[in-house]
């Protein structure tokens, strides 16, 4: 059972981070939405987040598209083989339906918690498992053998990490059943190449597909090497490459192109979820939520949905790889994710940080408006022993 001490976790609010998870870097995430949420983002574009809004940045004519009701489902980002680890943990997002299982809290919010907040379409979620390129899932002390998540973007702006989505609910505010909620349908995190080249799927009704090469599938995965810049799309792997079948989609997707030559070939890998009516899942016995993954040609289970605390009927979205920071699960999420129960920034959450908070609030410090009323009180005393008390 995790408890205060040495044990650190800073899974609460967090800097601006790299990926569309979070990250070690200032970049802002790249991300997509589903059409039809509340903030009336269209999802052939993709975006990043600045002065706390999304602005487009890439796709719609710049990848081919823009025609009504296109949707890019799977987007992934070019990634540097020298700069980059086999061992990694897997950020992720899920879709309105998805409600997570309630395993060990090991932060104020994961999954689970975000379910009951009716949130969880608009955030995105760290695993507490680290996974090998080659060797599938770790294990401890590499994994942290809980089967959990933490949440690591939220679509607030008063949370740290933010994609300035709707609706604008802090983590541990509830929204009423029925409010329209934004979808993050794709994301990855920065990348080393200016423009970005990235690998994306389009929803299967897309009319786009129609002026697109190759097959016409959401299975089909495509290459662009300049996201900006239209006309240059081409096809990285058809359905068939992949163990698919034309039917079948693609959701959530991260890419090795371990040549960089915009080619399936040789021993790349490409890693991507299905959507809940794909056929392959029915005829395979596989989840929505489970983590596939196609090498030369075969296509395997790489991790399924209960090592993220997903149900089999949780559907993941969106998805990307966050390399292992030393070796750990644990310090690649607490790297990543700052806790405002561990005031001292020591990375213990001990009594040290309610005598500094007490200290701040005494003195007035900006920094004891804990609950970000812009007061100064006993509320956020109360605020701070809360979240101490929970553990972050």
């Amino acid at each position: 059972m995790l408890k205060r001490g040495p044990v650190r976790w800073r899974l609460a609010a967090a800097a601006p981070l790299a990926c569309a998870c979070a990250a070690l870097a200032q970049e802002e995430p790249f991300f997509s939405v589903r059409n039809g949420g509340p903030s009336g983002l269209r999802g052939d574009f993709v975006f990043r987040v600045v002065g706390g809004a999304p602005e487009v940045v890439g796709g719609g004519p710049g990848m081919g598209l823009g025609r009504t009701g296109d949707e890019i489902q799977g987007l992934a980002a070019a990634i540097d083989p020298g700069r980059v680890t086999q061992d990694f943990i897997i950020c992720f997002s899920v879709d309105p339906f998805a409600v997570g299982v309630a395993r060990l809290r090991i932060s104020g919010q994961n999954l689970f918690e975000q379910a009951l907040n009716n949130q969880q379409p608009g955030d995105t979620f760290l695993s507490t498992e680290a996974f090998n390129r080659v060797e599938g899932l770790l294990p401890p002390p590499f994994s942290m053998g809980l089967e959990n998540n933490a949440l690591a973007v939220n679509q607030s702006e008063e949370y740290p990490n933010a994609f300035g989505l709707l609706p604008e609910a802090s983590p541990e505010v509830f929204v009423p059943v029925g409010t329209a909620l934004d979808d993050i349908d794709a994301a990855f995190r920065a990348t080393p190449y200016s423009p970005p080249r990235v690998y994306f799927t389009l929803a299967g009704a897309s009319l786009s597909h129609d002026f697109l090469p190759g097959p016409d599938s959401g299975a089909t995965v495509f290459f662009d090497p300049d996201f900006q810049q239209g006309g240059d799309e081409q096809v990285y792997a058809p359905p068939s490459f992949l163990g698919l079948a034309p039917p079948d989609e693609i959701d959530g997707l991260f890419v090795f192109d371990d040549n960089l030559n915009g080619q399936y070939d040789g021993t790349d890998s490409i890693f991507f979820s299905l959507t809940p009516d794909s056929p392959t899942l029915q005829a395979l016995g596989l989840s929505p939520g489970d983590v596939l993954v196609a090498t030369q040609g075969a296509l395997l289970r790489f991790a399924n949905a209960g090592l993220f605390g997903m149900l089999a009927t949780d559907n993941m979205d969106a998805m990307d790889m966050v390399p292992l920071v030393n070796g750990s699960a644990e310090d690649t999420i607490n790297s990543m994710v700052d806790c405002p129960a561990d005031f001292t920034g020591d990375g213990d959450i001990d009594t040290r940080d309610i005598m500094a908070f007490l200290n701040a609030w005494a003195a007035r410090d900006p920094r004891a408006d804990f609950n970000g009323d812009g007061r100064i009180n006993t509320l956020d005393v109360l605020a701070f022993l809360n979240q101490w008390n929970t553990g972050c």
